[in-house]
């Protein structure tokens, strides 16, 4: 679906002169709030539909093979193989002998049965054949090659632009009494909103200053709600949804920024506060820990679900020194992750598989 900070990628690499051609599954989803933008000339909706009783995620788009034709490419690019549409495409590439790269999170994330682990490895079998694999961070790369070993994979994770995050950060000069951590993303069990609560809980009395900031909106918000103290509620702020170009000035208010998931394939969430300069704290479930985050040096990286570790981390950057040195280190790791790479890596992985300077 057109994400926004997909978007700016692909006009990132459409600006530097690669020839892309953009075709979405689908212009939303039923776990997403955002709004449906006015496309480039080189993206597309196409037409299609969702299969309910497969799931969310089985878009089906029957004019696919088409529409790749209509474009002529070089390359093409496939994302998310559970999509009907994904594996038409990857399957009659690979018998037409045509180069295909699938683009993906780290695979099998949830725990499946034997019929579950079968109907995995039936999706999985077309990556076999692809050209290359992109693995949406250095996670999801070790994966990959040990799922396929021989066949290329490219880190490619998510990019996004941090221009104004950077700039919103410049912009704030007002000295505040409290130290403000962010969480950022949908209020559901799989984000550990509730883990952040109960680590909160854990260290507020023994620092006073700290604020807790909830950003984002989901089905689970109320029972997130519920579970704040009463002696903490003045403490802790539900901010519900806000539009992408809203995001930076909330980002650049905050002190600390926190993502505990049970999963996150990548987050870019975490692209976002890095280009803040906040200190990060992270479970280990989180893709994008893996390359964000530098232990102990721009943040933490904590155990999926253990609110004591969790704990532990945000009373080390209750700590104005310890914080502040933090977020010097996320500034100068920020500048290796502005667009400018994503499109080199992109640049790199396509000219390996296909030669020149820009394929489409």
């Amino acid at each position: 679906m057109p994400s926004p900070y997909q978007r700016q990628l692909f006009a990132a690499m459409a600006a530097a002169g690669m020839d892309v051609a953009v075709r979405y599954y689908t212009g939303g989803a039923h776990d997403r709030e955002w709004e449906l933008p006015e496309l480039h000339p080189f993206e597309k909706v196409m037409a299609g539909r969702t299969l309910a009783q497969l799931g969310p995620s089985a878009h089906w788009n029957p004019d696919v093979m088409a529409e790749i034709e209509e474009v002529l490419p070089d390359l093409v690019v496939v994302s998310d193989y559970s999509a009907p549409t994904a594996q038409v495409v990857m399957r009659r590439l690979a018998r037409q002998g045509r180069p295909f790269v699938f683009w993906g999170e780290v695979p099998g994330f949830s725990k499946r049965g034997l019929l579950g682990s079968l109907v995995r490895r039936q999706l999985q079998a077309p990556l076999a054949k692809a050209a290359g694999i992109a693995a949406i961070g250095s996670g999801a790369a070790r994966a990959y090659r040990d799922l396929f070993p021989g066949k290329p994979v490219s880190n490619i994770p998510y990019f996004c632009d941090l221009a104004p995050y950077r700039e919103a950060r410049a912009r704030t000069t007002a000295a505040r009494e409290s130290i403000d951590i962010l969480f950022s993303g949908q209020m559901i069990e799989r984000k550990g909103v509730d883990v952040l609560i109960s680590a909160f809980g854990e260290v507020a009395s023994r620092h006073p200053r700290l604020r807790l900031k909830l950003l984002g909106g989901g089905p689970e918000q109320a029972r997130f709600a519920a579970m704040v103290p009463e002696a903490l509620r003045e403490r802790v702020h539900f901010l519900g949804h806000r539009e992408p170009a809203d995001l930076p000035e909330v980002f650049a208010q905050a002190d600390i920024f926190c993502l505990p998931s049970r999963h996150d394939g990548w987050g870019v969430v975490v692209n976002e506060a890095l280009g803040t300069g906040l200190p990060l704290i992270v479970s280990d479930a989180v893709g994008a820990g893996h390359d964000l985050v530098a232990q102990g040096r721009n943040g933490f990286v904590v155990r999926t679900g253990d609110v004591q570790d969790l704990a532990r981390a945000l009373e080390q950057l209750a700590d104005d020194g310890r914080r502040a040195e933090m977020s010097r280190t996320s500034e100068r790791m920020a500048q290796d992750w502005e667009l400018a790479e994503g499109v080199r890596r992109w640049r790199a992985a396509t000219a390996e598989i296909v030669g020149g300077e820009a394929a489409a």
